[in-house]
């Protein structure tokens, strides 16, 4: 099958397999089935933030990093300080969901410092403490990754989908590529294998804004385990089926970016180059990092998997190593279903060096 007819078959699969029903009183309301991709601006901004002396022995600096994260979105926003740019992408009103990447552990996943200048930014823009929730899959993958768990409270709270929080059986994508359900799946005990991811509860109902933190690092099953990666495969059960050998999987991680809930709900994507692999990953492999001292923003998730894809290439060929980039191929996929833009010439690269 070509690909475009394929994208075609697999939008129409989707629109007709995304259910939204009406939001329980007191929670986030839930997005409308839109039947376009999530609109994008005819260039993406991206900023890359520099600072080599914001990690120190791979120990980032608050200070350092919480100004690099200010800077960064002051020149993202063209705002006049910090403020006033955290203010475009939450209101006091929001609920602000702060996804992060744990699964590498403390060493590799999401750098505490980075989340902390964004809770800290947030709440000087007038979003609540309690209106702050920062996530991943799992409880357990947040406490071996160093986060203090908190599900209630005056906040940020953090948690994960699992094990309490859970999937919505009544928000679910589906794609004809069955999936082996396992523990922790929706469907695990009723059956065996499913065609339908549902969605995390974190992400259809209790925020009403997306923040995605995810780290920069190679995947050796999709290629980059950037800001496509991260929020998607986060936010969905039955997921261990868009990282196998076949024309779905990559489609399927693009996909579930450019439908709802996470296309209306997705306002910035900041990409920690602070510490960086580029083999071994979605796991921690210490021989083959390094240390950018960047932090990266962007409104646009393919614009910066695309430049991350390229960084993590030109560590492998340096260390002789395979390319990756075959396996990168949702980041091609987002791009014709409107998610973002691939390709330099129609991206404004913005740097900041100290």
């Amino acid at each position: 099958m070509q690909r475009r007819a394929f994208l075609r078959q697999l939008g129409a699969v989707a629109a007709g397999a995304l259910l939204f029903a009406a939001a329980a009183p007191g929670r986030a309301q839930r997005p409308s089935l839109s039947d376009s991709p999530a609109e994008v601006a005819r260039r993406s901004r991206v900023v890359i933030v520099r600072d080599a002396r914001s990690v120190e022995f791979y120990s980032p600096q608050i200070e350092r990093v919480t100004r690099m994260i200010e800077r960064g979105l002051v020149a993202l926003t063209q705002a006049a300080d910090a403020t006033a740019a955290w203010r475009e992408f939450a209101k006091p009103e929001d609920v602000v969901g702060i996804k992060i990447n744990s699964l590498p552990g403390p060493a590799m996943g999401t750098r505490h410092e980075i989340v902390n200048a964004v809770v800290n930014g947030l709440r000087r823009a007038g979003v609540p403490a309690r209106n702050i929730i920062i996530w991943d899959r799992s409880d357990e993958n947040l406490v071996a990754a160093g986060w203090e768990l908190r599900d209630s409270g005056e906040g940020p709270l953090c948690f994960g989908t699992m094990p309490n929080v859970g999937w919505d059986s009544r928000v679910y994508y589906r794609v004809p590529h069955v999936g082996t359900v396992i523990w922790g799946d929706l469907e695990f005990g009723e059956r065996e294998l499913s065609e339908r991811s549902y969605y995390s509860r974190i992400v259809s109902e209790r925020v009403t804004k997306l923040i995605n933190i995810p780290v920069l690092m190679d995947n050796k099953h999709v290629g980059i385990t950037g800001c496509l990666y991260n929020i998607a495969m986060g936010s969905v059960d039955n997921n261990r089926r868009f990282q196998t050998e076949s024309m779905h999987y990559d489609a399927g991680i693009a996909e579930l970016c450019v439908r709802p809930p996470i296309s209306e709900k997705l306002v910035l994507n900041i990409l920690d180059s602070l510490v960086a692999q580029y083999a071994g990953g979605p796991r921690f492999e210490p021989q083959a990092t390094w240390t950018p001292g960047e932090i990266w923003l962007s409104r646009d998730p393919v614009a910066l998997d695309a430049l991350a894809l390229e960084a993590v290439e030109k560590r492998r060929k340096a260390a002789n190593m395979p390319s990756l980039r075959d396996r990168g191929r949702h980041v091609r996929f987002a791009t014709e279903m409107g998610a973002g833009v691939d390709n330099r010439s129609k991206m404004d690269i913005v740097e900041l060096n100290p």
